[in-house]
């Protein structure tokens, strides 16, 4: 059945009213929905997925809807059609706007190709997909469209996305009783692998002359700053998507077999069949929440005899979420025999809780230079991730007082206007109002898993962050340093007492 955006309505209007629970279709019948009510998919969480709260659930289904546009837009869609009248309806068609230049990347013809075809059959033909140049007359309000696919090869610079995006994201005015133009809410960015890895071959070489990666990385600059400047003043929310691949194959080749491989950020290294980079996107625009307002890379290649099952995309792009940093796969779990607990799995996270007391109080030993707290993590099973049990910590990093101190520049000239003013420092009577917003510090969380198919994996993902946090790399690799080797030590223990 054709699923359009109007209907996501449904389930992301409740959403405001129902922060303690979410809800995930479980069938579609004609235009009615029926839902079940699931956990963490909060009001404050379909803003952004990469919020890093520990509220961050998707839900027990696996039968996620096709959502084109921003998760928050699609909630307040009902909003949005209800202040309509009959007269000035708004548009509510599935359709996606791609600006492309195969004359500068011949590797778009072949993508977008096999991406046209997936986009069809997975909206059984209830979808539209308008292709422009950079150089065209782009419509104002990017024609409604839900989603603007950008291929960064295709644009000059920075500020030719800069103006791309001023003129797709502005909203148009009813013409003619026409219906009222709604602008995309999700813009998924085509970039490529070694943007951030500029001094370190090939990507130097590749660099060297024309700069080719430095201005690609300055277009992803620039649509993650937009993203975060409409999320403030009442803007209409944009989701961002940043996928990153290497050179383009021919084909994605035979066999039966695929070998696509996701990470978050810009770690990979190799090529992408034009099929395998086809799903990636049909998966990040329509398909995969994490993928919202987060960066990626992939590579490999997927057969065109080869489908891939929901429930292997979803763990693809759970690494996504926080982002993971860490995934070591620790062995099965005990076979189901019919007992409510798995003893391998109870005692794989009871270890890793007791390896994490070595963190609190007391740093000296453990090669720290911040202050940390250890929590547990109220992290739950989901079936979207695959996960039937699950069971973890926090490891926050604390505020120092190196740089605590130190005033803003308003800071200062109130301080100053204080002083002139009465001749000495004014003292607040209410202490409240000297007390500022904490500042989100970072931290890991450590997550003891097991999946749908028994296996036990222990996950880390960063968490306690947001725009501004500065990622504590060395607090970090000291962590996972640690945890490693922690692990390592407990299934070498399993295989010698063969529990």
């Amino acid at each position: 059945m054709m699923l359009h955006l109007f209907s996501l309505a449904v389930l992301f209007g409740e959403l405001t009213s129902k922060s303690a629970v979410g809800f995930a279709p479980t069938s579609l019948n004609g235009s009615l929905i029926k839902w079940t009510a699931t956990r963490g998919f909060s009001s404050q969480s379909t803003r952004r997925y990469q919020s890093n709260d520990e509220d961050e659930e998707l839900g027990e289904s696996t039968d996620m809807p096709r959502l084109l546009g921003s998760v928050d837009f699609a909630r307040r869609r009902g909003e949005i059609s209800a202040e309509s009248d009959g007269d000035n309806p708004v548009v509510s068609e599935n359709r996606i706007l791609v600006i492309s230049d195969e004359q500068k990347d011949k590797g778009i013809k072949r993508v977008m190709a096999e991406l046209s075809g997936l986009l069809d059959k997975a909206f059984e033909s209830d979808i539209k997909i308008d292709t422009y140049t950079p150089a065209s007359n782009i419509p104002m309000g990017g024609n409604s469209a839900q989603v603007a696919l950008i291929f960064a090869s295709s644009l000059d610079d920075r500020s030719s996305l800069e103006n791309l995006l001023g003129r797709v994201l502005k909203r148009t005015a009813p013409v003619a009783g026409g219906p009222a133009g709604v602008p995309p809410s999700h813009v998924v960015i085509v970039s490529s692998l070694g943007t951030e890895r500029t001094n370190k071959m090939p990507y130097s070489m590749q660099n060297m002359f024309t700069g080719k990666l430095d201005k690609l990385r300055e277009i992803e600059q620039s649509i993650v700053s937009i993203s975060r400047g409409r999320s403030d003043g009442g803007k209409q929310p944009l989701d961002y998507t940043i996928v990153k691949f290497g050179d383009i194959a021919n084909d994605d080749g035979g066999g039966s077999d695929e070998s696509i491989e996701i990470r978050p950020g810009d770690h990979l290294d190799g090529e992408i069949g034009p099929n395998a980079a086809a799903n990636v996107l049909l998966q990040a625009i329509a398909f995969q929440p994490y993928a919202r307002n987060s960066t990626l890379c992939a590579i490999g290649s997927l057969p065109s005899s080869v489908s891939i099952e929901t429930s292997v995309w979803n763990d693809k792009f759970v690494c996504l979420s926080g982002p993971e940093i860490l995934r070591i796969e620790a062995g099965p779990g005990a076979k189901d025999d019919g007992k409510i607990l798995d003893p391998k799995f109870e005692q794989l996270a009871a270890y890793i809780k007791e390896w994490s007391t070595a963190y609190e109080g007391d740093r000296n030993g453990t090669g720290l230079t911040t202050p940390v707290l250890v929590r547990n993590s109220r992290k739950g099973p989901s079936e979207f991730d695959g996960v039937i049990s699950r069971e973890g910590v926090h490891i926050l990093f604390q505020t120092t007082n190196t740089g605590d101190r130190y005033k803003t520049a308003s800071e200062d000239k109130a301080a100053e206007k204080d002083c002139n003013s009465g001749g000495s420092v004014k003292k607040s009577s209410d202490p409240a109002k000297i007390i500022s917003k904490a500042r989100k510090e970072g931290g890991i969380e450590i997550l003891v898993e097991k999946t749908k198919n028994g296996d036990l994996r222990v996950r880390a993902r960063r968490c306690n962050m947001d725009h501004k946090t500065v990622v504590k790399e060395m607090s970090e690799e000291v962590i996972l340093s640690s945890l490693k080797k922690a692990v390592k030590a407990w299934v070498e223990a399993r295989g010698v007492t063969g529990f």
